[in-house]
């Protein structure tokens, strides 16, 4: 059952996607001007420019990759010495001690993962944008606008409109049939073979017969790919026999065999035994496992967002490449002098990362001072409150209040209540 959530991506990946849908849009209508509208070729250079928009991203990411060579060592030492060592003055040792390390290298602890912290809500808003191309897309909107126009006018055509969805398998969230943009979402699930079905459900009304006749064609011919493939079509029909499964079955294997070369060559290699034997295995087991769900995440979605996630592995390896090829030419020193640089040009100005830690050791700090605020305070804080009485009190006769000018008063008081607390 094929899920559609479309219209415009709300919410944080909103700017992402408003972004990154006009850039698809203009590739759509650059290649329309020049007689090749497809939207199989508009996601390919989509990809393409996606990657080299985020190559700052990738350099950041890779630079961090060449340093941490220097840096992982030292701070496994640092890590090592402290272990076991809970108490305050330790741990705030460590951060000290760990932050110098940084410092030496020129490096921040968020190097390593804050460009894919970042990348993450712009891959999320790309995905969207590819399995939605009607709302962004403005020539293939005003195509499905031709559809659903009419059938918004259909007597009935509500509940036609449930019925052809539940008969094709499309699930629309929050569907209204008086939104037109809903109307377009649940048209833009229908597969290549589908659109004879939403003719006959709708015959009662000829206009939207005619409007099916006059722009199917179009839609099935932009959506078109080498070897009979539909981007908006699942890439597997077993029930239609060796026509159903090849060449479609290409797209979900390559997006494994793409993924796992891709995860092969951009992961660093390291020489830590240490590093190997625990966290390494985790990253290795995960890396191998992470292209087999890929394959099977491509068998269930429509090939156009398949296509880009071959694309995206492939563009993203050359990157990387390209990249690392560049930092092999310079010295590790050379690399280090520049983030060093880099660094010195902040003025002493703290990153998020550090102000994060020191923030963190000066809230600890505080909570070990409160551990030995003093008792006398706390039982004078205690006995402001209104019917107080404190545990195990007995009354005395003639006792009186505390005179706090008087020394005597007061030792008096801390002796009679010296089981106060």
């Amino acid at each position: 059952m094929d899920v559609i959530v479309l219209t415009k991506v709300g919410g944080i990946l909103g700017p992402f996607a408003l972004i990154f849908g006009l850039v698809m849009n203009a590739i759509y209508e650059l290649l329309d001007l020049v007689g090749i509208p497809n939207v199989a070729l508009t996601i390919i250079l989509f990809t393409l420019i996606a990657n080299i928009l985020m190559l700052p991203l990738t350099i950041k990411q890779q630079r961090y990759s060449r340093v941490s060579a220097l840096v992982t060592p030292e701070i496994q030492k640092i890590n090592k010495k402290y272990k076991g060592k809970t108490d305050e003055v330790s741990q705030r040792r460590m951060q000290a001690e760990t932050m110098e390390v940084y410092k030496k290298y020129g490096a921040s602890p968020s190097s390593g993962c804050l460009p894919l912290l970042i990348s993450f809500p712009i891959l999320l808003a790309l995905y969207r944008i590819i399995y939605n191309i009607p709302s962004y897309v403005n020539s293939i909107h005003d195509l499905f606008m031709t559809i659903a126009e009419p059938i918004q006018t259909t007597t009935n055509g509500a509940a036609i409109m449930e019925t052809l969805m539940d008969e094709l398998n499309i699930v629309v969230s929050k569907f209204d049939f008086e939104n037109v943009e809903k109307i377009i979402d649940a048209l833009n699930g229908v597969k290549t073979t589908g659109w004879d079905t939403v003719a006959n459900a709708f015959a009662s009304n000829p206009d939207v017969v005619q409007a099916i006749d006059k722009v199917k064609d179009t839609i099935i011919s932009i959506n078109s790919m080498p070897g009979g493939l539909n981007v908006m079509d699942a890439p597997v029909h077993f029930s239609q026999g060796v026509a159903g499964i090849f060449p479609g079955i290409l797209i979900p294997i390559l997006a494994g065999v793409t993924q796992y070369v891709s995860v092969k060559i951009t992961t660093p290699k390291t020489n830590n035994t240490a590093q190997e034997n625990d966290m390494g295995q985790s990253m290795k087991m995960m890396n191998n496992i992470m292209p087999l769900i890929s394959v099977w995440i491509c068998f269930t979605l429509p090939v156009g967002v398949g296509l880009y996630w071959v694309c995206n592995s492939v563009f993203r390896t050359l990157m990387v490449v390209i990249v690392n090829r560049f930092f092999n030419n310079k010295d590790i020193d050379e690399l280090v002098k520049e983030n060093a640089e880099k660094v010195a040009e902040r003025k002493g100005k703290p990153t998020f990362t550090e102000k994060l830690m020191a923030s963190s050791a000066s809230a600890a700090q505080q909570e070990e001072t409160k551990k030995y605020q003093s008792m006398s305070d706390i039982a004078k804080a205690n006995r402001s409150k209104k019917d107080y009485t404190p545990k195990n009190y007995k009354p005395v006769d003639k006792d009186a209040p505390v005179n706090t000018d008087s020394i005597s008063s007061i030792a008096h008081m801390l002796d009679r209540n010296k089981n106060d607390d």
